[in-house]
Order: C-alpha cells, then sequence, then structure tokens
C-alpha cells in the first residue's frame, strides 16, 4: 500500500516528467516509459498520471 506522502511525492514528480518530456517533444509511449521506471508504478497509474496532467495544461 502506498502512503499519502509516497502519492503526493509521486504525483509532483510525475508533473515534472511529463511537463520536461513535453519540453522536449517525447512522445506520450517515452513519458509513460519515464513514469513507470523513476516512479515504479504500473503502466495504468503512469497512463492516469497522463491523463490528469494533459487536463490541467490543455
Amino acid at each position: 500500500m502506498v502512503s499519502v506522502f509516497q502519492e503526493t511525492w509521486n504525483e509532483g514528480e510525475a508533473k515534472g516528467i511529463i511537463e520536461m518530456g513535453h519540453d522536449f517533444g517525447l512522445s506520450e509511449e517515452d513519458i509513460l516509459a519515464r513514469l513507470q521506471k523513476k516512479l515504479n508504478v504500473s503502466l495504468q497509474k503512469a497512463q492516469e498520471y497522463i491523463s490528469a496532467y494533459k487536463k490541467q495544461n490543455a
């Protein structure tokens, strides 16, 4: 089980990874791979982060 602190930390890290990925022109697949590797999360969780921050930046 992931603690509230860890989830909050991951959300902040995910936002940074996604923003930098877009800034550097990375594909969504590359960003997903980085999220999974850096945050040690499942593909589904990485996709949730992308969806959440795509909506905020749109």
